[in-house]
């Protein structure tokens, strides 16, 4: 059973990523469905064009909008890591301090497995779990739009969210670094989680303020929705930025791991 930590790991979230995937992909078929009301209203553009502009700062490109990618960026792909880190996080944050607290992590380093390779192999069943999530979403989302008759780019569908997946793997890293450094499992999920959810308020705060676009530069939700841009080519600086900085933060979990008292 522990020759694998990352086969188990992955065993005993099979339900949990069954139930996570069917809602949502049920999410992302019902963002296709509903979109042909909404693109057939009548004078939509020419309200939108007239809608003040704070407004427009968050909506995006109008024209674009009014497209089916257009619309699943606004209503699906932007918002997407953190739907994903809503599930990523709590299971990171439980990583290791949840094996402490429930008293089997002295079991499981009593067996021939290095501490490094704890951290390692619980950090890719998340990425895995996150993947798989994906993968079930862009299924849901192809399959769904065979049933609108509406001009749309699949190959944005599985860019935008393959593109999507970096940022939510990040957040679940910095999730098992907390887990790895921090006494109990609910502070690491509350630093990730408000770390999570400060970065995306921020930013719809920053399209809504003119004060606050030139701070852009520090806003992850930013380099993100660059990413799944409908228009141009597939933005490879915000992926290299957050692999790199889940490498760094991966790094840093399996430093603080080895460096543990588990007795204290």
């Amino acid at each position: 059973m522990l020759s694998s930590i990352y086969l188990k790991t992955l065993r005993d979230w099979r339900g949990q990523i069954l139930a996570w995937g069917i809602g949502i992909g049920v999410l992302g078929a019902t963002n296709i469905l509903v979109f042909p009301p909404f693109y057939e209203m009548e004078g939509l553009v020419a309200f939108m064009n007239n809608l003040p502009p704070v407004f427009k700062n968050l909506i995006g490109e109008i024209d674009a909008v009014v497209t089916l990618e257009g619309f699943l960026k606004m209503k699906l792909f932007d918002p997407l890591p953190l739907l994903l880190a809503i599930f990523a996080i709590p299971r990171a944050a439980q990583a290791i301090t949840g094996e402490l607290e429930h008293k089997s992590c002295d079991f499981l380093l009593a067996q021939p497995i290095r501490r490094w390779r704890v951290v390692v192999e619980k950090y890719l069943a998340i990425i895995t779990a996150l993947t798989i999530l994906a993968f079930l979403l862009v299924v849901a989302l192809l399959i769904s739009s065979l049933f609108v008759d509406v001009p749309m780019n699949r190959w944005y569908i599985v860019r935008a969210t393959a593109v999507s997946l970096p940022l939510s793997w990040m957040f679940a890293a910095l999730a098992l670094l907390g887990s790895c450094a921090l006494p109990k499992s609910r502070h690491s999920a509350i630093l990730a989680g408000s770390i999570v959810v400060g970065s995306y308020v921020f930013e719809t705060l920053r399209l809504f303020s003119p004060a606050l676009t030139r701070w852009k530069v520090v806003s992850l939700f930013a380099y993100h929705e660059a990413g799944v841009a409908v228009e141009g080519a597939t933005a490879t600086a915000s992926t290299t930025l957050f692999l790199g900085l889940s490498l760094i933060l991966i790094l840093a979990a399996v430093t603080a791991f080895s460096r543990r008292d588990l007795f204290d």
